[in-house]
């Protein structure tokens, strides 16, 4: 199948700082680092398999006053625990844990980079 999203690419200024930081709140590992044309490039792996609706599916969205960007969500057991970990680690909570539809929650951070990142949790 073509014509999907298929990789995320987190582009960072400390990429041993940044791995640190996914690894420590969602255990990603990194499992391959290479150096391409002079690049570090480390791979890592959720160590999950992923959800089959979310590998196919995504959104468009406008809210007005706000910036265009690109948002990847990390499906959480706790948002709360998780939003509790950013903070410790060094990352910004940027929209606290809001209740989108009964036993589905959401809420927004930024990494280290102020990549902003989606959370999604689900009951």
């Amino acid at each position: 199948m073509v014509n999907h999203i298929d990789w995320i690419e987190i582009r960072t200024k400390d990429i041993e700082k940044t791995a640190n930081f996914y690894e420590d709140i969602f255990g990603w590992k990194i499992v391959q680092k290479l150096d391409i044309d002079g690049r570090s490039y480390w791979i890592f792996d959720q160590g999950d398999i992923p959800r089959e609706e979310n590998i196919r599916r995504g959104a468009f969205c406008f809210k007005p006053n706000e910036p265009p960007r690109t948002i990847f969500y990390i499906l959480v057991e706790d948002i709360d625990e998780t939003l509790q970990n950013v903070k410790n680690l060094g990352g910004r909570i940027i929209e606290k844990k809001t209740q989108i539809r009964p036993q589905r929650f959401c809420a927004y951070i930024t990494d280290l980079n102020d990549n902003m990142i989606g959370l999604w949790e689900e009951k």
